[in-house]
């Protein structure tokens, strides 16, 4: 196989991994940050929000290792 396409190959599958990469952490990013500016009355109630956005994030991550997507 010709190295200049091999490496133009791997050059590009690198870069959709890094902006698919970007994308996950932005996403999970604006997810922490409403809860971040909600206004919780109580340590409890932050706490609370806090374990349903880890509840989420484990369930998408658990389908994703099930389904290899």
């Amino acid at each position: 196989m010709d190295p200049k396409l091999l490496e133009s190959l791997k050059r590009k599958v690198q870069q959709e991994l890094v902006q698919r990469e970007r994308e996950v952490l932005e996403y999970w990013l604006a997810e922490l940050e409403k809860v971040y500016h909600r206004k919780h009355q109580t340590l409890a109630e932050l706490k609370s929000e806090l374990r349903l956005l880890m509840d989420r994030m484990k369930k998408r991550l658990s389908v994703i290792q099930t389904k290899g997507v």
